[in-house]
């Protein structure tokens, strides 16, 4: 796939960012104050839980609460009563379940063991399926350099709960869907993006929206159709994963019809915000607050990958024509992960504005953009110096704020404050 040029910066590369990934693993927890596992640099509470339920399961086992994870079992806080939780799928949490039971331990950095070296595998993964799609090793290289040495990589490597599993898989998705549509869109080689669906339902609701979304564009991309077999097997796929939640909860509740409505409660809550059945409301929320979700406080378009979101989109502006000249398809395929990427703030918005990793589902669609635009810096310098002083500066000042916001929203808190600097406190 690379050169031995490229495969000599692809380990010194990998080093760096496991450099970081494992100091943070070890040094790191989710227990400490601060921002290093909270917001955009993590999801510190969904790891408190999947410890509280990985500790549960190597006390109680894992039938007693019918695989649901318990919270507030570990720590015991005082005024708070262990219960298990119902509304979101429960499969990273049995994971970690897994992962105690087979080190005899739920200590935090034992339990990010597995995780990491899963990590691995998807580090990998993303260079690969840029380089299928692209079939250029210099653009594969750059957007997925892009990718790896970023908070949405680095700080999420070791996530107990559903980002990792999630964000792998549907990398994976991604590239087999391709395939599936490139190589003629046998009905069979659709199959295992059928299972990859109904376990990412089990992982967490946000990725079978994007990947419904991301499959429909390919049908109507590729088959001029919305109603195909893709979209319409995807969607009875989505559907039984969900219903093996359904199933669960049923079990744990011993009623169907109480399961059913602690999910529709669940699901008004998720979507308004209005609070029920005596739970505070985390946020009023009205479809205006769509729109506000890149401009909100935690400014997570600028903060979430290696270059600010408005850095790519002023880019790709600048850029368009020759893209879409050089790269016809490329705009295309832009459009699809574009609609896919915001699909779960439209579907479950209050949800998509409360939290800001939800800027994850842009990945791919980053990822291709940093692949393909980056390299034509040079030469956008180039153009804009012939074309005048005013145009030259403009870029450079661009180009100035992108280096800002990688080293005060990147390196400083990802490698060095939340990173590196851990070893010596």
């Amino acid at each position: 796939m690379f050169t031995s040029k490229y495969k000599t910066y692809l380990i010194t590369i990998f080093c760096v960012v496991y450099s970081v990934i494992i100091v943070r693993s070890i040094t790191v927890s989710v227990y400490d104050s601060g921002r290093a596992r909270n917001q955009i640099y993590g999801d510190g509470y969904s790891d408190i839980n999947a410890i509280s339920a990985a500790h549960y399961f190597l006390d109680s086992g894992f039938t007693k609460s019918a695989l649901l994870p318990v919270h507030n079992y570990y720590p015991k806080e005082e005024g708070k009563t262990p219960g298990a939780y119902t509304h979101y799928p429960a499969l990273p949490d049995v994971l970690a379940g897994v992962y105690a039971t087979l080190f005899q331990t739920a200590s935090e950095p034992w339990l990010r063991i597995i995780p990491v070296l899963l990590s691995i595998l998807f580090f990998l993964f993303i260079y690969k399926v840029l380089f299928e799609v692209l079939k250029n090793p210099h653009q594969a290289f750059v957007g997925g350099t892009a990718m790896v040495i970023s908070n949405y990589f680095i700080c999420w490597a070791d996530n107990l709960h559903q980002h990792l599993y999630g964000e792998a898989l549907k990398w994976l998705y991604f590239l087999l869907l391709y395939r599936h549509h490139e190589t003629g869109a046998r009905k069979v080689t659709f199959i295992p993006l059928l299972f990859i669906m109904m376990i990412q339902v089990n992982i967490s609701f946000e990725q079978p929206v994007y990947l419904g979304i991301l499959t429909l564009g390919f049908s109507i991309w590729y088959k001029r159709n919305p109603f195909t077999f893709e979209t319409i097997t995807g969607a009875g796929a989505v559907l039984f994963g969900f219903g093996l939640h359904v199933f669960q909860n049923a079990i744990y509740f011993n009623s169907m019809h109480l399961a059913i409505e602690d999910l529709k409660h669940a699901f008004l809550f998720r979507t308004t915000g209005t609070a029920l059945a005596g739970q505070q409301a985390e946020a009023s929320f009205t479809m205006s607050e769509i729109w506000s979700i890149p401009f909100n406080w935690v400014n997570r378009i600028e903060r979430f990958f290696i270059l600010p979101g408005w850095f790519m989109i002023a880019l790709f502006l600048i850029t368009y024509r020759k893209v879409k000249t050089a790269h016809p398809k490329v705009i295309t395929l832009f459009l699809v992960l574009f609609f896919a990427s915001i699909s779960w703030a439209l579907v479950m918005p209050q949800h998509g504005f409360i939290h800001s990793f939800t800027a994850k589902h842009f990945s791919i669609l980053y990822a291709f953009m940093a692949a393909i635009l980056l390299p034509l810096i040079p030469e956008c310098l180039t153009t804009f110096k012939a074309k005048g002083t005013a145009y030259y500066v403009g870029f450079i000042l661009l180009l100035g704020y992108g280096g800002v916001m990688f080293i005060t929203q990147q390196l400083w808190p990802v490698y060095l404050q939340f990173g590196w600097l851990n070893v010596f406190n």
